[in-house]
């Protein structure tokens, strides 16, 4: 089975997020001695002391009725493959197979895949999985980056800001408090935080998202609750920024998640090296997302793999034939200078 056959036989199975077990079936026999675990596979190559992860994710998001052909046809035209996550990120998963397989690994090497399930919505994937796996040096997460190197990723951060009132006949707006004037004056507030700046991610960002308030027309709202987004840079990173937050405004603030740290990893790191003398682009860069990339964060890792950003959640997903060999031949010169 050559790349293109594996990421044809990848997206003709359905695996949106939590029905990923048929794809685990067809990757147990792939690959050598495979270990399943829940809705994840694993396998390892080599015994040395030296461990890099290789990892990618087997589900997707769901179609949509804005798909012209069939998502799961992996038809190859025009150079193409067609077909929900042949992009995002069956091909780069296919490519990291292949890599796994035909790397040269010396004897001091050990080298780790792991097709992990439920990376679109958090679950029971890489971070579940991560315990049962061999001591890890390094790690490469596959995702669509055109094959250039991604050194750093963005955290993500999500607050709810509860603004208190009290409520009054609209006629008498003394005898309340208007909430939604409360929250207007924190959406202001925040509106003017000056957030750091990374040379790689740029500038950290926050964003009220939503917005509900009000009971009727005539009367004065005693509550209003704002839903924030932000994405964080080491500079400035979630509990500093929840922090900062609750000084400067007057309502409640609940945290929602602050799990999803940003990440940096040093470019004189061997793994980024090594990948960044088997790239296209000799410069690393910056991930746009969020990615299991957060799983590996205690360890030296890279995202990086075949196919285009842009492309990844698109109706009529594809990914470029040219691009998916690169993605072997990438991952390959990568693993063998890492270990090297």
């Amino acid at each position: 089975m050559n790349v293109v056959e594996l990421l044809t036989a990848l997206v003709r199975i359905p695996s949106v997020s939590g029905n990923e077990q048929d794809c685990v079936e067809l990757l147990r026999d792939v690959l050598p001695d495979a270990v399943v675990s829940g809705r994840n596979v694993f396998a390892v190559r080599g015994d040395g002391e030296r461990t890099l992860l290789l990892n990618s994710h087997t589900d997707t998001v769901p179609s949509s009725d804005e798909w012209t052909i069939d998502p799961h046809s992996a038809e190859e035209r025009d150079e193409k493959i067609h077909g929900l996550g042949s992009n995002d990120a069956k091909g780069p998963l296919a490519a990291l197979v292949m890599a796994f397989l035909s790397a040269d690994i010396p004897e001091h090497g050990r080298l780790v895949l792991a097709a992990t399930c439920d990376e679109e919505t958090g679950g029971q994937g890489l971070g579940v999985l991560r315990p049962e796996l061999p001591h890890l040096d390094a790690a490469i997460i596959g995702e669509p980056t055109r094959l250039r190197v991604c050194s750093c990723q963005r955290g993500l951060l999500r607050l709810r800001l509860h603004a208190h009132g009290q409520r009054a006949h609209a006629a008498r707006p003394w005898q309340g408090q208007n909430a939604i004037e409360i929250a207007a004056r924190d959406i202001g507030r925040l509106a003017a935080l000056e957030l750091p700046t990374h040379p790689l991610l740029g500038p950290g960002t926050l964003q009220v998202t939503m917005i509900e308030g009000g009971i009727k027309t005539n009367v004065v709202p005693p509550s209003c609750v704002m839903e924030i987004d932000a994405r964080t840079v080491p500079a400035l990173d979630n509990t500093t920024l929840t922090a900062r937050v609750r000084e400067l405004v007057e309502s409640e603030v609940e945290l929602v998640s602050d799990r999803f740290v940003p990440i940096d990893t040093p470019a004189e790191e061997a793994i980024v090296q090594a990948a960044l003398a088997a790239s296209p682009e000799a410069l690393p860069q910056a991930f746009g997302g969020v990615s299991d990339f957060f799983h590996v964060r205690d360890i030296p890792a890279i995202v990086a793999g075949p196919g285009r950003p842009e492309q990844s959640h698109q109706a009529d997903e594809w990914i470029e034939v040219e691009q998916l060999r690169g993605g072997v031949r990438f991952y390959r010169e990568t693993i063998e200078r890492y270990f090297g």
